[in-house]
C-alpha cells in the first residue's frame, strides 16, 4: 500500500499518500505478528541446535528468532521498497519535467512507480535475509562470546 501510495505521490492529496503509510504499517503489524508468531512455533517444536542449548535459554534463542524476522519484514516489506518507490517517482518526475502533455506529466512518475512495484520482492527479499541472517548470526555470536567470558570471570572468583 506504501509503495502504491507512494507512487500516486504526484496526482494526489499528501494527506492520501499518508494515509497509505498507515495502512501499510498497520498491514506490516500484523504481517509481523503472524510471520514472527510462525517461525517462534517453528523453532519451539524443532527446538535448539546443541550450541543454542549451551549459549541461549529459550527466552532468549526466541527472542532471537522474532527480533530477526521482525528486522527482515520491516526493511525488505517496509523500508526499501519506499524508499525505492520514493526515488523512482522522484527521479521520474524529473524526466517527464519536459513532457508538452499534463497528464503526462502528471501521471509518467506514478505509472513509472507502478511498473517497479512488482519487481521489488525480486529485488530485495534474498539479500536483505542474507544481510539479516548474517547481522544476527554476528550478534548471537557476540552474545555467546560475552556470556562464556561472563561465566569464566564468576568462576575466578
Amino acid at each position: 500500500t506504501s509503495d502504491v501510495g507512494e507512487a500516486f505521490r504526484p496526482v494526489v492529496n499528501p494527506k492520501i499518500v499518508t494515509a497509505a503509510y498507515g495502512v501499510s504499517w498497520a498491514y506490516l503489524i500484523g504481517q509481523i505478528n503472524s510471520d514472527v508468531s510462525y517461525e517462534a512455533y517453528k523453532a519451539r517444536r524443532q527446538g535448539p541446535t546443541a550450541l543454542e542449548a549451551a549459549t541461549f535459554d529459550e527466552r532468549t534463542r526466541i527472542g532471537f528468532v522474532i527480533a530477526e524476522r521482525g528486522v527482515f519484514q520491516a526493511v525488505a516489506s517496509m523500508a526499501l521498497p519506499s524508499l525505492t518507490i520514493h526515488t523512482v517517482v522522484r527521479q521520474t518526475k524529473k524526466m517527464y519535467a519536459g513532457a508538452k502533455s499534463v497528464r503526462v506529466r502528471a501521471w509518467g512518475p506514478t505509472l513509472t512507480g507502478l511498473a517497479v512495484v512488482p519487481i521489488l520482492p525480486y529485488l530485495f527479499d534474498k539479500p536483505v535475509e542474507h544481510v539479516t541472517e548474517h547481522a544476527f548470526n554476528w550478534i548471537k555470536q557476540k552474545w555467546a562470546e560475552n556470556r562464556a567470558s561472563s561465566s569464566s570471570k564468576g568462576k575466578e572468583l
